[in-house]
């Protein structure tokens, strides 16, 4: 499933680009690639800015635990990408969409683990009180 919702993410992507290169064209405005990418990526960036700004603000006040999932998970998926490219570019590796996948999945189940332990931590302190951690006697 999460592969699916990677390779669908990709090919809207391409299809965006494709649209936005027949707008170019259409309009015969004569903007090269580079220029494309400036306009594109900042207008993206402002729209993208405000809509993380806002989620993240709400998640703050309930958990800023999300929040860091969030960026981790982010910077890992670009990172994932970045050492594929790395080894299309290096020779040093085959560029494969799996092994993205495999390592995004390995961050799942490690944050997981993780918040297991968390929750374990939580019910103890929740079912043995306050009195017990203290180490006093009553």
């Amino acid at each position: 499933m999460f592969e699916m919702l990677l390779r669908e993410l990709t090919l809207i992507m391409a299809q965006v680009h494709d649209s936005l290169m027949r707008l170019n064209d259409g309009f015969e405005l004569s903007l090269g690639d580079k220029d494309l990418h400036f306009i594109i990526m900042a207008a993206l960036a402002m729209v993208l800015f405000f809509a993380v700004h806002a989620v993240f603000t709400r998640l703050a006040r309930w958990s800023i635990t999300a929040v860091s999932f969030i960026y981790v998970f982010t910077v890992m998926t670009v990172l994932g990408f970045a050492i594929e490219i790395g080894q299309r570019i290096s020779g040093t590796g085959r560029m494969d969409f799996g092994d993205v996948v495999a390592g995004l999945y390995g961050v799942l189940a490690f944050f997981a683990a993780y918040t297991i332990y968390r929750l374990g931590r939580l019910l103890l302190r929740r079912s043995f009180g306050k009195g017990c951690r203290s180490g006093k006697k009553k």
